[in-house]
Order: structure tokens, then sequence, then C-alpha cells
């Protein structure tokens, strides 16, 4: 038999894709038809690995026993855009025991306005009893359809829903020319391991991975990294590109992955500075032994030019930039680089406040 169901969530792939890994959730859309209990001490962890074994006992409305079962997830990743989680576990006793041949395949593509389209699909034999099985799992996958899609309203931050928004507004936020420091630090460079914070829509981090660099481009907005992801796909006809993409709020504490990166670069990142201390402080701890540290602001100077600028407040400068290196590290660099910006048809000098950091 086969049970099937399809549905547009209203989230990011990335958080799509936790969702399917989160026991939590896995409770919410069974819930109230199933339950789930684990054995005591066997708590089910926070988030589901993949080819790991999860006993659980599953009861119907949570009164009824229908035995025991394994969740075992195996992941399938063909690209950021595309990837699929198929549940290979088993009943092991009770009604569960009679569905044989048990092929559960979740698959979620990026959508071009930042959601995210769910396949939901059920094959599995019941022998004798299989339409009476197919009538009552027909009814609970659409179920667990309509409960995800409620719940995937929430699963994205406030920052992705606002810049997906910006984004959508427009069929190209930036120029797709990669940001001239990155440009020149990088040519000084051997490529390795990139991190690009604030991707937007991937210029810089396509410069890098054609450059040779094994990227990874983190932007809050999923509308902008379809695009870099689309991007990507079309360069690499030509030449395959190494190159990552991840939704992330960099605004909250995230997996900086400590000492991990050759090149981590930040380019025109102005929050408050509370906010903006805690980021430079990760990305910092983000840098391997080696490796460079790349930070890029608007000079405040600018907005004297009629040129627009983010608030005081927002910006900062070179000697706040300083400070945030170690004072072991090999060298810092800060200073202020002039460039031309075309601000209403009219070239205008303005200043890139700029940090160059060897750890």
């Amino acid at each position: 038999m086969k049970v099937s169901t399809r549905a547009t969530l209203e989230c990011s792939i990335d958080a799509a894709w936790e969702a399917l890994h989160t026991p939590a959730v896995f409770r919410k859309v069974s819930a109230p038809f199933t339950s789930f209990r684990t054995d005591p001490g066997q708590d089910l962890p926070s988030r589901f690995e993949t080819d790991t074994d999860y006993p659980v006992t599953v009861m119907a409305a949570g009164v009824a026993p229908l035995g025991r079962q394994t969740i075992h997830l195996v992941d399938e990743v063909r690209s950021w855009s595309e990837r699929t989680v198929e549940d290979c576990g088993r009943g092991e006793s009770g009604p569960l025991a009679m569905l044989r041949n048990w092929r559960h395949r979740m698959s979620i593509t990026a959508r071009p306005d930042g959601r995210t389209d769910f396949s939901d699909t059920l094959r599995a034999d019941a022998g004798w009893v299989t339409p009476f099985a197919w009538l009552g799992l027909q009814v609970f996958w659409l179920w667990r359809r309509a409960r995800l899609r409620s719940l995937s309203k929430s699963f994205d931050a406030p920052i992705t829903r606002s810049w997906n928004e910006r984004y959508a507004g427009k069929s190209a936020m930036w120029s797709g020319k990669v940001n001239p420091v990155v440009e020149a630090v990088a040519q000084t460079l051997s490529p390795g391991r990139a991190l690009d914070v604030g991707c937007g829509e991937g210029a810089d981090a396509l410069h890098l991975a054609e450059l040779g660099w094994n990227t990874l481009g983190v932007e809050a907005s999923s509308v902008a990294l379809w695009r870099a992801h689309q991007e990507a796909t079309s360069r690499s006809s030509a030449t395959p590109l190494s190159i990552d993409w991840r939704v992330a709020d960099i605004s909250q504490p995230w997996d900086w992955r400590e000492g991990e990166f050759d090149l981590v670069s930040l380019q025109f990142i102005h929050t408050d500075p509370a906010t903006r201390s805690r980021i430079w402080s990760e990305a910092v701890s983000a840098v391997a032994p080696g490796g460079t540290l790349l930070i890029v602001g608007h000079d405040e100077a600018d907005a004297a030019k009629g040129v627009r600028r983010p608030p005081a407040e927002l910006c900062f400068d070179v000697d706040e930039l300083r400070a945030v290196v170690p004072a072991d590290w090999t060298s810092v660099v800060t200073e202020v680089r002039k460039r031309i910006q075309v601000v209403d048809g009219v070239e205008k000098s303005v200043g890139d406040v700029v940090l160059v950091a060897t750890r």
C-alpha cells in the first residue's frame, strides 16, 4: 500500500530539515492519534541523528498499546535545495509488527519564495489487513500534513521572515559583484575552508568557490539563498564548485564551528554594539590557526556626503575593530579603504572600515 501527502511549509528548507529530525516535532504532528514512550533512562535526544536506532513504545490515543517500534533515519542530501530523510525503522511487536516492507520517505525542496515543498510517502504491506490499515494511515497522514503546516509557521526566526519580505520585493537585492576588499584579500591567500557570514545572494561566496575555496555561505534569508544556490548551480555546469549554504540567524547564538575556517568574512553586518561584539567574538573563535578574519563595514563619515548609511549606533570604527582581535594573533591591520560608489548617477568616494587579521 501507498499513503502519500504533499504540502508547502511556511519556513525555510533548513528549518524544515531540522524539524524532520526533531523528536518534539515528531510527537506534536502525531498527537493525539499516537504518542511515544521510551524506556526509563532512554529518553529521546533533542535531535534524531542519522543511522541511529531509537526504540519507542507506540500508544494509540495515549492509552492503547500498538507495540514497539524502532525509529531509524537515513539522510540523503542531493543539494542544498533538495533533501530526503527516510525512516528505515520497523515494528518490533504488536500490531506494528504486521507492517512489513516499511519505507517512509519525507522529501523537501526549497522554493524561490523562501518556503519549502514537502512530500510525505509511506509504502508498506500489512498482509490481509492492508485495506483497513491503509484507511487508518491515510487519515493519520492527512492529520500529520495539517499539523506540520501549522507548526511550520513558527520554525523560522523572525529575522528570516523579515529579510525574506525585503528580498521578495526585488528580483535582485545586490549587484551580484564580489565586494572589492574580499576580492583583494582573497588574492593574497591560499584556498582552504571559507565561511561567508551574511552572504546575501552569494556573490562573495561564489567568488571564493571559483578561486578554489570550500565555502559555506550563511544568510538569514532563505529567498536570498535560493537565488545564490541557483547561481551556483548555473556556474557549476562548467566547473564544479565546492559550496554550501545555511539559513541562520547570527544575531542569536549559533554554531560557528570553532577553529574550522581558514577565512571568515563578515561584510557590512551592522547591528547594535552588544550583538556585534558577540558576533565578532564568535567569528574570532571560528578562525583556524594560520587563518584570516576579514570584517568590513560602512564608514559612518559617508553619511555627510549624502550616501545612505546605517544609523551611527550601528556603525563602528577601526579602534573598535582592532579591540576584537586577541593579542596573540600574528598580525592585525585596520584601516579605512576608499572606493568609488555611484549614488543617484553621481560617482562619490566612500570608505570601507576594514579589519584583516591572521591568527
